[in-house]
Protein backbone atom coordinates (compact mmCIF):
# COMPACT_ATOMS: atom_id res chain seq x y z
CA UNK A 1 0.00 0.00 0.00
CA UNK A 2 1.43 3.26 -1.04
CA UNK A 3 -0.27 6.61 0.86
CA UNK A 4 0.27 9.76 -1.38
CA UNK A 5 1.08 12.83 -0.05
CA UNK A 6 2.97 16.31 -0.33
CA UNK A 7 6.56 16.64 1.88
CA UNK A 8 7.58 20.58 3.27
CA UNK A 9 10.18 22.32 1.41
CA UNK A 10 9.92 20.07 -1.71
CA UNK A 11 7.43 21.03 -4.54
CA UNK A 12 6.75 17.12 -5.92
CA UNK A 13 4.36 14.33 -5.62
CA UNK A 14 5.45 11.76 -3.45
CA UNK A 15 4.27 8.14 -2.62
CA UNK A 16 5.50 6.92 0.83
CA UNK A 17 4.76 2.68 1.86
CA UNK A 18 2.43 2.26 4.39
CA UNK A 19 3.79 -0.19 6.87
CA UNK A 20 2.17 -0.52 10.47
CA UNK A 21 4.69 -3.19 11.29
CA UNK A 22 7.37 -0.80 10.96
CA UNK A 23 7.72 1.50 14.20
CA UNK A 24 8.93 4.30 13.13
CA UNK A 25 9.10 6.78 9.15
CA UNK A 26 11.74 7.34 7.33
CA UNK A 27 12.90 8.00 3.50
CA UNK A 28 15.26 5.95 1.79
CA UNK A 29 18.86 7.60 1.17
CA UNK A 30 19.08 6.85 -2.43
CA UNK A 31 15.81 8.98 -3.34
CA UNK A 32 15.98 11.40 -0.90
CA UNK A 33 19.76 12.37 -1.59
CA UNK A 34 19.10 13.11 -5.51
CA UNK A 35 17.11 17.10 -3.89
CA UNK A 36 20.20 17.95 -1.74
CA UNK A 37 22.39 20.00 -4.33
CA UNK A 38 18.84 22.13 -5.70
CA UNK A 39 17.23 22.23 -2.16
CA UNK A 40 20.35 22.50 0.63
CA UNK A 41 17.72 23.71 3.14
CA UNK A 42 16.86 20.05 3.60
CA UNK A 43 20.16 18.56 4.42
CA UNK A 44 20.34 21.32 7.07
CA UNK A 45 17.65 18.62 8.92
CA UNK A 46 19.87 15.90 8.74
CA UNK A 47 21.63 15.00 11.86
CA UNK A 48 22.91 11.59 13.64
CA UNK A 49 21.54 9.52 16.13
CA UNK A 50 23.74 8.20 18.61
CA UNK A 51 22.36 5.55 20.84
CA UNK A 52 23.68 3.04 23.51
CA UNK A 53 21.57 0.35 21.27
CA UNK A 54 24.29 -1.25 18.24
CA UNK A 55 21.69 -1.16 16.16
CA UNK A 56 20.95 2.02 15.74
CA UNK A 57 24.37 3.60 16.59
CA UNK A 58 25.20 6.65 14.51
CA UNK A 59 22.31 6.51 11.88
CA UNK A 60 20.86 9.37 10.28
CA UNK A 61 17.96 11.13 11.06
CA UNK A 62 15.83 13.60 9.36
CA UNK A 63 14.22 16.35 11.79
CA UNK A 64 10.60 17.32 11.78
CA UNK A 65 9.66 15.55 8.78
CA UNK A 66 6.72 17.67 7.70
CA UNK A 67 4.21 15.68 5.37
CA UNK A 68 0.41 16.52 4.09
CA UNK A 69 -1.90 13.86 3.25
CA UNK A 70 -5.06 15.41 1.47
CA UNK A 71 -5.95 18.14 3.97
CA UNK A 72 -4.18 16.55 6.87
CA UNK A 73 -0.44 17.47 7.97
CA UNK A 74 1.86 15.70 10.33
CA UNK A 75 5.06 16.46 11.56
CA UNK A 76 7.64 13.74 12.28
CA UNK A 77 10.30 14.80 14.71
CA UNK A 78 12.69 12.32 14.31
CA UNK A 79 12.70 10.09 10.75
CA UNK A 80 14.91 7.68 10.06
CA UNK A 81 16.99 7.91 6.59
CA UNK A 82 17.52 4.57 5.19
CA UNK A 83 20.91 4.18 4.39
CA UNK A 84 21.63 2.52 0.81
CA UNK A 85 18.06 2.24 0.12
CA UNK A 86 15.39 3.53 -2.80
CA UNK A 87 15.85 4.29 -6.02
CA UNK A 88 18.48 6.64 -7.26
CA UNK A 89 16.74 9.60 -9.08
CA UNK A 90 18.08 12.08 -11.90
CA UNK A 91 15.73 15.48 -11.05
CA UNK A 92 16.79 17.14 -14.30
CA UNK A 93 14.97 14.41 -16.02
CA UNK A 94 11.58 15.09 -13.86
CA UNK A 95 9.21 17.56 -14.00
CA UNK A 96 7.28 18.79 -10.99
CA UNK A 97 4.54 16.61 -12.14
CA UNK A 98 6.16 13.37 -11.78
CA UNK A 99 5.83 11.38 -8.67
CA UNK A 100 8.45 9.55 -6.36
CA UNK A 101 8.45 7.16 -4.15
CA UNK A 102 10.52 8.34 -1.09
CA UNK A 103 10.23 6.09 2.15
CA UNK A 104 8.03 4.51 4.39
CA UNK A 105 4.75 5.85 6.66
CA UNK A 106 5.19 3.51 9.99
CA UNK A 107 2.99 3.23 13.05
CA UNK A 108 4.95 6.14 15.07
CA UNK A 109 2.93 8.75 12.52
CA UNK A 110 -0.70 7.34 14.23
CA UNK A 111 0.45 7.09 18.27
CA UNK A 112 -2.73 9.08 20.09
CA UNK A 113 -4.79 9.20 16.64
CA UNK A 114 -7.04 7.07 15.10
CA UNK A 115 -6.34 5.52 11.92
CA UNK A 116 -9.29 4.61 9.52
CA UNK A 117 -8.56 2.44 6.68
CA UNK A 118 -11.23 1.99 3.82
CA UNK A 119 -9.90 -0.41 1.79
CA UNK A 120 -12.73 -1.05 -0.85
CA UNK A 121 -12.85 2.25 -1.34
CA UNK A 122 -8.79 3.02 -1.13
CA UNK A 123 -9.15 5.91 1.80
CA UNK A 124 -7.97 6.41 4.69
CA UNK A 125 -8.45 8.91 7.22
CA UNK A 126 -6.63 10.68 10.79
CA UNK A 127 -8.72 11.18 13.45
CA UNK A 128 -8.55 12.96 17.05
CA UNK A 129 -11.34 10.43 17.99
CA UNK A 130 -13.51 7.30 16.82
CA UNK A 131 -16.77 8.58 14.83
CA UNK A 132 -19.28 7.69 16.08
CA UNK A 133 -20.85 5.41 13.78
CA UNK A 134 -17.88 3.37 14.06
CA UNK A 135 -18.07 2.88 17.90
CA UNK A 136 -20.01 -0.14 18.19
CA UNK A 137 -17.67 -2.27 16.28
CA UNK A 138 -14.55 -1.56 18.86
CA UNK A 139 -12.99 -4.22 21.03
CA UNK A 140 -10.02 -4.40 23.22
CA UNK A 141 -6.11 -4.46 21.63
CA UNK A 142 -2.97 -4.24 22.69
CA UNK A 143 0.21 -2.00 21.95
CA UNK A 144 3.66 -3.28 21.93
CA UNK A 145 6.07 -0.98 23.67
CA UNK A 146 6.70 0.41 19.82
CA UNK A 147 3.38 1.25 19.30
CA UNK A 148 2.58 -1.43 16.63
CA UNK A 149 -0.85 -3.08 17.14
CA UNK A 150 -1.32 -6.70 18.79
CA UNK A 151 -4.63 -8.17 17.83
CA UNK A 152 -6.39 -10.98 19.96
CA UNK A 153 -6.98 -14.15 17.87
CA UNK A 154 -8.68 -17.49 19.13
CA UNK A 155 -8.21 -20.66 17.57
CA UNK A 156 -9.56 -24.27 18.51
CA UNK A 157 -10.02 -22.59 21.72
CA UNK A 158 -6.53 -21.41 22.14
CA UNK A 159 -5.28 -17.27 22.64
CA UNK A 160 -3.29 -16.13 20.26
CA UNK A 161 -1.52 -12.94 19.37
CA UNK A 162 -1.12 -11.01 15.78
CA UNK A 163 0.59 -8.28 14.86
CA UNK A 164 -0.97 -6.23 12.51
CA UNK A 165 0.96 -5.17 9.47
CA UNK A 166 -0.22 -3.21 6.62
CA UNK A 167 3.56 -4.14 4.87
CA UNK A 168 2.41 -7.61 4.82
CA UNK A 169 -0.78 -8.21 2.23
CA UNK A 170 0.09 -11.28 0.67
CA UNK A 171 -0.46 -13.33 3.79
CA UNK A 172 -3.50 -13.99 5.73
CA UNK A 173 -1.54 -15.19 8.54
CA UNK A 174 2.26 -15.68 8.69
CA UNK A 175 4.00 -17.44 11.46
CA UNK A 176 7.53 -18.27 12.04
CA UNK A 177 8.73 -22.11 10.66
CA UNK A 178 8.56 -23.06 14.32
CA UNK A 179 4.74 -21.98 15.52
CA UNK A 180 3.34 -23.48 12.13
CA UNK A 181 1.96 -26.62 13.86
CA UNK A 182 0.40 -24.45 16.73
CA UNK A 183 -2.17 -23.21 13.46
CA UNK A 184 -2.03 -25.71 10.89
CA UNK A 185 -1.02 -29.61 10.64
CA UNK A 186 -2.16 -30.52 7.02
CA UNK A 187 0.76 -30.96 3.84
CA UNK A 188 1.72 -27.61 2.47
CA UNK A 189 -0.58 -26.33 -0.52
CA UNK A 190 1.59 -23.26 -1.44
CA UNK A 191 4.51 -21.61 -1.86
CA UNK A 192 5.17 -18.05 -2.08
CA UNK A 193 8.37 -16.17 -2.60
CA UNK A 194 8.53 -12.26 -1.57
CA UNK A 195 11.18 -9.75 -0.46
CA UNK A 196 10.91 -7.27 2.54
CA UNK A 197 13.58 -4.65 2.62
CA UNK A 198 15.04 -5.55 -0.47
CA UNK A 199 16.16 -9.65 0.90
CA UNK A 200 14.02 -12.92 -0.44
CA UNK A 201 12.26 -15.33 1.25
CA UNK A 202 10.50 -18.39 1.36
CA UNK A 203 7.22 -18.87 2.78
CA UNK A 204 5.63 -22.29 2.56
CA UNK A 205 1.75 -22.18 3.19
CA UNK A 206 -0.69 -25.21 4.74
CA UNK A 207 -4.44 -24.84 4.51
CA UNK A 208 -6.63 -24.19 7.80
CA UNK A 209 -9.68 -25.37 7.50
CA UNK A 210 -10.77 -24.32 10.96
CA UNK A 211 -12.57 -20.74 11.43
CA UNK A 212 -10.64 -18.28 13.56
CA UNK A 213 -11.44 -15.08 15.46
CA UNK A 214 -9.66 -11.91 15.53
CA UNK A 215 -11.36 -8.98 16.99
CA UNK A 216 -14.32 -9.84 16.93
CA UNK A 217 -14.37 -11.26 13.25
CA UNK A 218 -15.16 -14.79 12.21
CA UNK A 219 -13.11 -15.84 9.75
CA UNK A 220 -12.91 -19.32 7.78
CA UNK A 221 -10.75 -21.37 5.95
CA UNK A 222 -7.56 -19.79 4.69
CA UNK A 223 -3.63 -20.24 4.47
CA UNK A 224 -1.20 -20.17 6.97
CA UNK A 225 1.97 -19.70 5.54
CA UNK A 226 5.64 -20.62 7.78
CA UNK A 227 8.10 -18.18 7.11
CA UNK A 228 11.81 -19.52 7.26
CA UNK A 229 13.73 -16.35 8.60
CA UNK A 230 15.30 -16.39 11.54
CA UNK A 231 16.04 -12.73 12.30
CA UNK A 232 11.88 -12.70 12.41
CA UNK A 233 11.14 -15.15 15.05
CA UNK A 234 9.97 -13.56 18.36
CA UNK A 235 8.26 -14.08 21.71
CA UNK A 236 6.58 -11.18 21.44
CA UNK A 237 3.61 -12.00 18.91
CA UNK A 238 2.33 -16.12 17.78
CA UNK A 239 2.00 -15.00 14.43
CA UNK A 240 0.98 -11.72 11.47
CA UNK A 241 -2.12 -10.38 9.63
CA UNK A 242 -1.90 -8.12 6.88
CA UNK A 243 -4.20 -6.68 4.10
CA UNK A 244 -5.48 -9.05 2.75
CA UNK A 245 -8.23 -10.69 5.35
CA UNK A 246 -9.66 -6.90 5.41
CA UNK A 247 -9.46 -6.25 1.80
CA UNK A 248 -13.63 -5.64 1.47
CA UNK A 249 -13.81 -4.23 4.94
CA UNK A 250 -12.91 -0.89 6.93
CA UNK A 251 -11.02 -0.89 9.69
CA UNK A 252 -10.46 1.44 12.78
CA UNK A 253 -7.58 1.42 15.08
CA UNK A 254 -7.43 3.92 18.00
CA UNK A 255 -3.89 4.04 18.98
CA UNK A 256 -5.01 6.61 22.04
CA UNK A 257 -7.89 4.07 23.57
CA UNK A 258 -6.05 0.88 22.43
CA UNK A 259 -9.36 -0.56 20.49
CA UNK A 260 -9.79 -2.29 17.08
CA UNK A 261 -13.00 -2.54 14.90
CA UNK A 262 -14.14 -4.05 11.66
CA UNK A 263 -16.83 -2.71 9.73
Amino acid sequence: MNIPCKVEGLPYNFTFQFDLGFDSTGVYENSFSAFYKKYPAIQNKISRLRSPLQFWFNKKTFKNLNLQFGQYKATNKFSYIFSNFGDKLNLDEKTLNDTFHLGTIGADIFQNKVLIIDYPNQQFAICDNVPERYKQYLTDIELDLQGLVLLPMQLKGKKYKLIFDTGFSLFPLLVTVDKINNFATLPPSDTIKGYAWGKQFTAIGRPLNDSFVIANQIFYKTTVYADYRKEYRTNKYDAITGNILFWDKTIIIDFKNKKFGVQ
